[in-house]
């Protein structure tokens, strides 16, 4: 290992800040920060919700979980500077895909799904859950309509089915008012 110098003249040895940067990925560091941010704001929303009565709440609490997938999602982020380490004992780069730049299709399919979001509100939950199954499957290449429009149809009927009937949970209508209930 190399040797440095600190300002007094005396030798540092610098494995400990070599060995930190082989343990820690420095870009997915900085995103697994960004993302554990955003989990705290998020999971501090969650304290904001009005308050249900026992009586009315089914199973677990309204506030319960969104704050389950959120420890998920940071438990997942603590994990992911250290992901590279085991991706090289098995003899991959994980900044091998990353050198190349996002292709357009992903752009496409975030804005996309960004504005079938924003009309979510209108379209309702189910009518969303169509749009979306329908769309991108189309913006992906998918052209055999024969499989696609029954995907479109029959996936969100099914889900929301279950949520809906078997676990009796509320899906927005919309100002189109389609819903199954």
């Amino acid at each position: 290992m190399s040797k440095e110098t600190d300002g007094a003249g005396g030798v540092e040895d610098a494995r400990s800040s070599e060995g930190v940067a082989r343990l820690l990925h420095p870009v997915d560091t900085l995103l697994a920060i960004l993302i554990l941010c955003i989990v705290a704001w998020l999971y501090y929303e969650t304290t904001q919700f009005e308050e249900v009565s026992d009586l009315l709440t089914q199973n677990i609490p309204p506030q319960m979980f969104p704050r389950i997938l959120l420890v998920i999602v940071a438990l997942l982020a603590l994990v992911m500077p250290f992901e590279h380490i085991l991706l090289k004992r098995k003899g991959k780069d994980i900044d091998k895909d990353r050198r190349a730049p996002v292709k357009r299709i992903a752009w496409v399919t975030m804005a996309a799904l960004v504005a079938i979001i924003i009309a979510e509100q209108w379209l309702g939950t189910l009518l969303t859950m169509v749009a979306v199954c329908l769309v991108i499957p189309l913006l992906w290449g998918e052209r055999r309509l024969r499989f696609v429009l029954p995907f479109a149809v029959f996936f969100p009927l099914c889900v929301a089915f279950l949520f809906s009937v078997v676990l009796g949970v509320y899906f927005d209508p919309g100002v189109a008012g389609v819903s199954i209930r």
